[in-house]
């Protein structure tokens, strides 16, 4: 696997990870819009919990995009 895409794909898990935290923390705080309109899969409870556990994946996929953004090439 080159580097290119090791780059893709972690920038491709940095934005389903965003999302999904977007859309659960919308689903803690505005409940009652964001439960119909995933047809009752992130309710309250469920939503909370699901931002609860992804955090460590954003912060680890987020240290990792900029690590692979910023580092000079000759220092890899």
């Amino acid at each position: 696997m080159d580097l290119r895409s090791v780059k893709t794909w972690v920038s491709w898990a940095l934005f389903a990870v965003t999302i999904l935290l977007l859309l659960s923390g919308f689903g803690i705080v505005y409940y009652g819009i964001v439960t119909p309109l995933t047809f009752g899969i992130l309710g309250k409870a469920v939503s909370y919990r699901l931002h609860l556990l992804l955090w460590g994946p954003f912060l680890i996929l987020l240290l990792l995009h900029i690590y692979l953004s910023a580092v000079p090439r000759k220092f890899r």
